[in-house]
């Protein structure tokens, strides 16, 4: 969204009309409530933006997050607002609200969300924001390792490992082995290949991939994919879902087509039809993030940076300093179906006390702690 001060009048003779880059998605503005032009300068407050990648319900549980840090911390009282701001899908669309921002004023941190790992136009854009004093962060997903540079911090799930431990999931769901595919949004966004990379990792000799489908976040071409991938391939017998969105996809064609029982399903994220989903036995393990805390963390971060309060900084990042210290590593759980699985917390014991394994149950129970419907 494109944020400058207008006179009322002004604003009402232009308000048919919507500039490059701008949302018609209510965004979270940092005080509980949601206003498709919050934290705008006439506000009077400086921003704290975290810019996802396309619009999902994933990100409802992180705009709680960031709703939430906004609160306890009383961004209003310190002359701050922390909202989160919905990218296209695209890189043209990062960039393009990321040239916005850098002829806004108001503007304190930018912590994104990037579709690709790689392109050099989108860090060139968050260079010159970090070059005029705006702290840049990333989370969910991070860049490649030779922008790393152009950010400050990471928040968010160490993906590689996610990876592993789905592929840990469906290869003690299916010990004979089987034929899978991966769907996902991007291939270009590091959380996607990382992920795509660690399942495979993880699964054994046993699995043979017979493809990595994407989708560019078009979710009619998401369930094409699977109806293809089923077609295409009879012995296939894994369905792997890497984006949120792309669970409820699988669970759709799987049940077009009346072939659950010939498929293990193995998904990230919880929307929450995909909860319901697994409620009704159509899905056979989750590996699950934490939205709500990448966004409470990145705001409560920029905000401490903005305020020079050390002791947060380093109780966020104790590490800051050493190699990998600028990471936070917000934590995954594997959820599975309250009765008929074979997965145990044992199987998943080498990934440490970050990993924690719920029933659904007990997952639900999680959730309405924080009053959320998804993560």
């Amino acid at each position: 969204m494109l944020h400058r001060p207008l006179h009322f009048a002004l604003l009402a003779g232009l308000s048919f009309l919507c500039l490059p880059g701008c949302s018609e998605n209510s965004n979270s503005t940092g005080d509980g409530k949601s206003n498709a032009v919050s934290g705008t300068k006439a506000s009077g407050l400086r921003r704290i933006i975290l810019l996802n990648n396309t619009d999902s319900p994933f990100w409802d549980a992180a705009r709680a997050g960031i709703d939430k840090a906004a609160v306890d911390l009383k961004l209003k009282d310190a002359g701050f607002s922390a909202s989160m701001d919905t990218n296209n899908g695209t890189d043209e669309g990062q960039i393009e609200k990321l040239r916005q921002y850098g002829t806004q004023a108001d503007i304190a941190a930018v912590i994104i969300s990037p579709t690709s790992a790689t392109n050099p136009a989108v860090v060139g854009e968050l260079q010159k924001l970090k070059d005029k004093g705006v702290i840049i962060g990333t989370f969910d997903s991070d860049f490649d390792e030779k922008f790393h540079s152009v950010r400050e911090f990471y928040v968010g799930t160490d993906n590689i490992q996610g990876g592993k431990v789905l592929g840990t999931a469906a290869k003690n769901l299916r010990p004979d082995g089987g034929e899978y595919v991966q769907f996902v949004g991007l291939d270009s966004q590091q959380n996607a290949y990382q992920r795509m990379d660690g399942f495979t990792s993880a699964v054994g000799d046993k699995f043979v991939q017979k493809g990595r489908r994407i989708d560019d976040t078009d979710r009619t071409r998401a369930r094409d994919n699977v109806r293809d991938s089923i077609d295409q391939n009879p012995n296939l017998n894994v369905l792997v879902g890497i984006w949120s969105y792309n669970a409820p996809a699988i669970v759709d064609i799987v049940t077009e087509k009346k072939v659950r029982a010939k498929f293990t399903i193995v998904t990230f994220d919880a929307e929450q039809l995909a909860i319901e989903q697994m409620g009704a036995g159509l899905i056979d393990a989750m590996v699950v993030q934490n939205p709500f805390g990448m966004g409470y963390d990145s705001v409560k971060y920029a905000f401490a940076k903005l305020q020079g309060d050390k002791a947060t900084m380093t109780e966020l990042f104790p590490n800051m300093n050493k190699p990998g210290g600028n990471i936070r590593d917000t934590g995954l759980k594997v959820i599975v179906p309250d009765s008929g699985t074979t997965l145990t917390p044992e199987m998943f014991k080498d990934f440490g006390p970050g990993v924690r394994f719920l029933t659904l149950k007990e997952f639900r129970a999680w959730l309405a702690e924080y009053k959320l419907t998804s993560s």
